[in-house]
């Protein structure tokens, strides 16, 4: 059964727009795109699950976590849970002393 994200979000990622958009899920839907080495999925609120051409892992990102892309390819993200928000950043932010 083929399940949709909620297309608004998506709409404004066109080229020149804002790529660091908050992307929401609902429950199942997902979400499919090319990303460079480096880029960043930082989940705000409930869980994602990602996979990775190329990356035999699957991963599971919860709300305050972020996962870096180690190498560019095809990337898809699944909802989990009712709603899953998260931002997807060109580059991982930098670590600020105390934190991860």
């Amino acid at each position: 059964m083929d399940h949709a994200i909620e297309s608004r979000p998506f709409l404004a990622l066109r080229r020149g727009e804002d790529a660091e958009a908050v992307l929401r899920l609902a429950a199942n839907a997902t979400f499919t795109r090319a990303l460079r080495a480096g880029a960043c999925i930082a989940v705000q609120s409930g869980r994602v699950w990602l996979t990775q051409t190329g990356d035999a892992n699957d991963y599971f990102v919860d709300a305050g976590q972020r996962h870096v892309i180690v190498r560019g390819g095809r990337v898809v993200i699944e909802g989990c849970g009712p709603q899953a928000t998260f931002r997807l950043l060109s580059a991982a932010p930098a670590a600020r002393p105390g934190f991860p």
